[in-house]
């Protein structure tokens, strides 16, 4: 397991924050995800061999955010 802070931009509210949230526990191999409004960085825990950083990437532009 592997944690990683990523930044995440384009959310503005709860809302925001659920669906970057939900988009990342969505995926197989993350064990926690966790969103700071405020910092606009996501903290995810995860699997490194089921998943790589691009994957936790894609995962938040495909809800609609950019993240780095």
């Amino acid at each position: 397991m592997e944690e990683v802070q990523l930044k995440v931009s384009g959310m503005a509210c709860g809302g925001c924050k659920a669906a970057v949230e939900t988009a990342l526990q969505s995926l197989d191999g993350v064990a926690s995800a966790r969103v700071d409004l405020a910092a606009k960085t996501a903290c995810v825990t995860y699997d490194t061999g089921k998943l790589g950083r691009k994957d936790l990437l894609e995962a938040i532009e495909k809800a609609g955010y950019k993240a780095e």
